[in-house]
């Protein structure tokens, strides 16, 4: 009878030991890129491509994206309250480049113990340095990015 009440107890005290597993799925967002979606000037209901983008951030030697798109996400910095890019077009064999300072707060959520943190941008805002001028206009859709699934940032060209 005593064998059965240690046994009882090893096996009660192997139970209320265990943690529940900490396993953070894939699909678990992390940090969010800025969503900047390219619109026509003239129709700026329309989406327009830009052709040949290369979109470089400024002080970074990789590109973030090359190609021709109407839609781009590039990460921002989390430890810094600014980004610089550098976003041109090749048309007819001329290059046509633009600096633009993404300006923003942020703050950390927290997820899980297991994902650990995610990265909030708040009070976007942006500031153009122009060298040729390809980009009409910058408008913000929304100041907060936490999450990928809403445009941020409109250009219209």
């Amino acid at each position: 009878m005593k064998k059965l009440v240690y046994l009882f107890a090893f096996v009660l005290a192997g139970l209320i030991s265990c943690e529940p597993d900490d396993i953070c799925l894939a699909e678990t967002p992390g940090t969010p890129s800025l969503i900047i979606v390219f619109y026509d000037n003239d129709q700026p209901e329309s989406k327009k491509e830009v052709p040949n983008l290369q979109v470089k951030g400024l002080g970074l030697e990789a590109e973030f994206y090359s190609g021709t798109t109407d839609s781009i996400a590039i990460p921002l910095k989390i430890n810094e309250n600014s980004t610089d890019f550098l976003l041109s077009k090749t048309e007819n064999d001329i290059l046509f480049e633009e600096s633009i300072t993404f300006k923003h707060d942020s703050y950390d959520r927290f997820l899980s113990r297991a994902c650990g943190y995610q990265k909030i941008f708040t009070n976007l805002r942006t500031e153009r340095t122009n060298s040729i001028v390809w980009i009409e206009s910058i408008e913000i859709v929304t100041d907060t990015i936490s999450d990928i699934n809403n445009t941020h940032v409109k250009i219209l060209h």
